[in-house]
């Protein structure tokens, strides 16, 4: 019985395979075996892309940094001085000091106008710290002009650099200039600034301003165009005589 069975089971024919069906069984193994070598690439990959997403991200954080520290402070503007102090002209330049100062009420003995001046409208007037006027029948008139540097104030940008090393001189021949430009009757103006340690003076004459203009600076009070081009452009844009000038007022009590 057996042997019948075995006979028969052989004898039944045995289905083919197509060439067809063949080749799509071929080709579904090699994709599963791409799909999986394709896997192990990339997950050996993933964290070298991580890495170097990362290194680019923090580059991109001190490059914002970097950039945004320039714009806040202005006296980083390069490392030409020349470029420096032209900027701080420039701010200067937009202080209006003509359509802010009235020459007929701008003398020695109104202290309104004096506070105004100091306190209001010049650089440095974040930093204003009183003053006190030296009025004599017997002696030129002139004015003290005080200064507190401190942190407690408002002042930003160039307001605050005022007093810097590479921007004082400019800002005390400015004020000084302005001064005897609009207040007929001032003979001489102190500067006295404390840095919180110690106080230091700077004074100033007509006599040392009108010598540096070459003119009597009260012509500068209704003519703006000439302010511009003598004071701003001839004078304060030439750092050599604006260097030479803060070695005159410093060096005369050595």
């Amino acid at each position: 019985m057996k042997n019948n069975v075995d006979q028969r089971l052989k004898s039944i024919p045995k289905p083919t395979l197509g060439e067809e069906k063949k080749h799509i069984i071929h080709q579904n193994i090699l994709n599963t075996n791409e799909q999986v070598k394709g896997g192990t690439m990339m997950s050996k990959l993933k964290p070298v892309y991580m890495m170097a997403a990362s290194v680019a991200a923090v580059a991109l954080f001190f490059f914002i940094i970097l950039n945004t520290n320039v714009v806040d402070n202005p006296n980083m503007s390069g490392d030409n001085p020349q470029q420096t102090s032209k900027t701080y002209v420039e701010f200067l330049g937009k202080i209006e000091v003509h359509e802010q100062i009235n020459p007929e009420t701008a003398f020695i003995g109104n202290a309104g106008s004096l506070i105004t001046f100091h306190g209001n409208i010049l650089p440095g007037k974040y930093y204003a710290d009183g003053m006190e006027l030296e009025t004599s029948e017997d002696a030129p008139m002139g004015i003290n002009m005080n200064y507190l540097i401190n942190e407690d104030n408002s002042a930003k940008g160039f307001d605050r650099e005022v007093f810097s090393e590479k921007n004082l001189p400019y800002t005390l021949l400015f004020n000084a200039t302005a001064y005897f430009t609009f207040f007929k009757n001032g003979e001489f103006v102190n500067f006295h600034i404390n840095d919180g340690m110690e106080t230091k003076t700077y004074s100033v004459t007509r006599e040392q301003i009108e010598g540096l203009y070459e003119k009597d600076v009260q012509d500068f009070q209704s003519d703006l165009q000439a302010w511009e081009q003598e004071v701003m452009e001839n004078v304060l844009m030439d750092s050599d005589k604006v260097q030479d000038f803060f070695t005159e007022i410093t060096s005369k009590g050595e």
